[in-house]
């Protein structure tokens, strides 16, 4: 005689076996924070500039070649290039550009792209017009859906802005 507690046993694998799989559910919507934050390139818009991830706007030097950066090392000091990291790939608007001295850093349409050192705090953005060279990355309406997303300022419990949270995928990617 079979106890019954095997036979329970027996009956709930042959059930588990006979069970469809199920059904495939839908991708969750993403929000637009949601989507910055599984960015590819670390990069936002926010109210109409490109900006970094921790919020300093992103601006162009003039005298740029498409692709190549003419800012040298004096003139990095000032304003630091965006950096890419290993592997980073263009995406959308975003592409890459090398810097004065051959390390990969982003670039807006083939533009590269530099913080300004004097731009300190989260939403600074005094470089524009600096020697009538260096200008803020103003994204045009008709490109903003291109822009990765809006980058809204996380706070904190205690209503100070939050530390963004690094990129990983984006599930728009082509």
């Amino acid at each position: 005689m079979i106890r019954p507690t095997v036979f329970l046993l027996l009956c709930g694998l042959a059930l588990a076996a006979s069970a469809r799989p199920p059904a495939a559910t839908p991708p969750p919507r993403l929000s637009p924070l949601e989507i910055a934050l599984r960015s590819p390139v670390p990069i936002w818009q926010r109210q109409g500039i490109l900006v970094e991830q921790g919020g300093r706007a992103l601006y162009t030097y003039t005298k740029d070649k498409p692709g190549r950066s003419l800012c040298d090392r004096p003139c990095e000091a000032l304003w630091p290039p965006h950096y890419a990291e290993p592997g980073a790939r263009p995406h959308g608007p975003f592409t890459l550009a090398r810097s004065s001295d051959g390390r990969l850093m982003w670039a807006w349409q083939g533009k590269p792209l530099y913080r300004w050192v004097s731009d300190r705090k989260r939403g600074a953005a005094g470089g524009d017009g600096v020697a009538d060279v260096w200008y803020l990355v103003k994204v045009p309406p008709e490109l903003s859906g291109q822009v990765i997303a809006y980058f809204p300022m996380p706070m904190t419990r205690s209503g100070r802005p939050a530390a963004p949270a690094r990129p990983t995928s984006n599930p728009r990617s082509p």
